[in-house]
């Protein structure tokens, strides 16, 4: 176990003074710099490492939490059961003797980190454990409301958890002060990467071949704007729905793809996003690099000729997506998912690649990895209990090799929830077509319905993890599922499979924000300013009310009124964490 902690806390020590493995080098600590005076003295006592596939705590462990939640329709949950009383809260206490209670539950993000802040300042107790964006667990740390975990993850973490951490060591930097962790990071699946979708019945009605370069798509925008792709002899065609209101990159209706066609610097509605690094291996903000011009150039022109949605700069990405829903327009970029929605009405749209500029660059936006961090407040005492709790979740998605592998939970979360057991096989969906009696359905009178895991504070997703699983479920739907990542992938249809594999080739082009630290201090007091003055000085171009080097004004405004304060700002966090 050494060997494997030193080289994770090796990528970690980077980040300020070298590591003390004070778990294995014995020692006592204070709040700030050393593991809670009341961890467990001897780790053996714990269940967690006796049992780690079946522990459970006798007499159980109490544990508070608060959480940010809102119902999203009347299938959430069966009947009688609620976000604080089902099946995995009773999952939780039963199998692992782990009482789970909740001091608060709000429905949003701002009334979920006002009860902390208001419970800070009172100094009232903060639950047991709880999940906070980067900003919260900074000011937690400040406050030294919650606890290094160090040798928790020593001790207690499944090796396969900590090899994830191994890997991206940086989802770590933004809660590490002083050489301690103090969070643990909740990841996403980064299966939503962008990829190009075009009317393929289109293409054939036109005897055109998908594009595979910017000039390509121009010609391809055109002729589905002025030749009549859908053959009504009606002059009511686009050729791409984009929204542009926010800036180029969005979750679907997205730019993303045609910037990164002209170089390695993406624009984002946030001023947080995307920074990385230049030749000098400075962070320098992406959406005042040159090559941005190239990409307005191109989209100027596109509007100008009447290619793209002409209100595309006063559209969301939502509205946006409605003229390709509708079958208006031709090609959208966007995710995988999009098969589903909002193109699950329009059979004609297929997945391709995104195209490359004139100088064979391709590349689109990666999101940051991480979606917030778990925490525990500085006087619990039971951080074991919960490690076990996230190994078994983890360990449903890293498969029946790991270690800490919960039988129960080879098929899905419950039988009976997420998925049904008849005549001996597994079914997930469209119980009435494969003949399973109703009563056994989730919900008896509706076999679409089922009910997925609510897990109060993780999510358990490991990155890339079901890239492997489409071509699997392609090659053969009814594949066996071997974790809960390809259970998720498996649940897809053959398009949105293909579409995930157009965007599993283009992994390695992908554009990454490398700051992820908290909002700095002019960042706060500016960053909407400076936003603003993104969006709108980009718009003027894009519709020809401003000339191509109007870029240059607008740089010159954004460093003038505050960019270059931010950008001191980013790049003495970012040297605190990489040397």
């Amino acid at each position: 176990m050494k060997q494997t902690v030193a080289g994770f806390k090796t990528a970690v020590a980077a980040l300020a003074v070298a590591l003390v493995v004070t778990g294995c080098a014995g020692g006592t600590n204070n709040a700030k710099n050393e593991p809670a005076a009341n961890q467990r003295d001897a780790a053996a006592e714990s269940p967690v490492l006796t049992n780690p596939k079946d522990f459970k705590f006798d007499p159980p462990v109490n544990v508070t939490t608060g959480i940010r939640w809102s119902a999203q329709g009347e299938n959430e949950f069966k009947e009688g059961e609620t976000i604080e009383d089902n099946f995995h809260t009773r999952w939780m206490s039963e199998s692992m003797g782990i009482n789970l209670s909740f001091d608060f539950v709000v429905p949003n993000l701002e009334d979920y980190e006002t009860k902390l802040r208001l419970m800070m300042a009172g100094n009232q107790k903060l639950p047991d454990v709880f999940t906070s964006k980067v900003e919260m667990v900074s000011d937690l740390i400040s406050a030294n409301k919650i606890q290094p975990l160090d040798d928790y993850i020593d001790q207690y973490l499944s090796e396969n958890l900590k090899a994830v951490y191994e890997k991206y060591p940086d989802v770590l930097y933004p809660v590490t002060r002083d050489g301690k962790i103090y969070g643990l990071p909740n990841l996403y699946a980064m299966d939503e990467g962008t990829v190009m979708w075009i009317r393929e019945d289109w293409l054939q009605n036109l005897n055109l071949e998908a594009p595979t370069t910017i000039d390509e798509l121009t010609e391809v925008l055109r002729a589905f704007t002025e030749d009549d792709p859908d053959g009504n002899n009606q002059n009511d065609t686009l050729g791409m729905a984009v929204s542009l209101k926010e800036g180029p990159y969005n979750w679907m209706s997205t730019a993303d793809g045609l910037v990164g066609a002209f170089g390695n610097h993406m624009p984002s509605k946030y001023i947080w996003e995307y920074w990385n690094p230049d030749e000098n291996g400075e962070l320098v903000y992406n959406a005042i690099q040159p090559e941005i011009k190239a990409f307005l150039a191109q989209m100027r022109e596109w509007m100008s000729n009447g290619y793209i949605d002409p209100e595309a700069g006063i559209k969301d990405a939502g509205k946006a997506s409605e003229i390709a829903a509708s079958g208006e327009a031709g090609v959208i970029f966007g995710p995988p998912w999009m098969d589903g929605y909002p193109l699950g009405g329009v059979p004609g749209f297929k997945a391709y690649p995104l195209p490359s500029g004139p100088d064979g660059q391709q590349a689109r936006a990666e999101k940051t990895m991480v979606r917030d961090y778990l925490v525990f407040s500085k006087d619990f005492e039971d951080v074991d209990a919960i490690i076990g709790y996230i190994n078994k979740i983890y360990a449903a998605y890293f498969g029946e090799d790991d270690p800490h592998f919960d039988e129960a939970l080879r098929h899905g979360w419950m039988e009976g929830y997420d998925y049904v057991m008849h005549e001996g096989k597994v079914y997930r969906n469209n119980f009435g077509e494969h003949g399973v009696p109703s009563e056994k359905w989730p919900k008896a009178n509706d076999d679409t319905v089922t009910y997925g895991l609510t897990l109060p504070f993780l999510n358990g997703i490991v990155p890339f993890q079901s890239d492997n699983a489409f071509q699997k479920f392609l090659d053969n739907p009814e594949a066996q599922p071997a974790n809960m990542a390809e259970i998720s992938v498996s649940k897809a249809k053959p398009r949105m499979l293909e579409a995930g594999l157009v965007r599993i080739s283009q992994n390695e082009n992908t554009i990454v924000n490398y700051f992820n630290g908290p909002p700095t201090k002019t960042m706060v007091s500016k960053g909407e300013l400076l936003i603003k003055l993104m969006t709108e000085s980009y718009l003027k171009i894009i519709y020809g009310n401003e000339p191509i080097d109007y870029f240059d004004t607008f740089v010159g405004e954004w460093k003038k009124n505050g960019g270059d304060e931010i950008t001191k700002e980013v790049n003495e966090w970012y040297q605190s964490v990489t040397q």
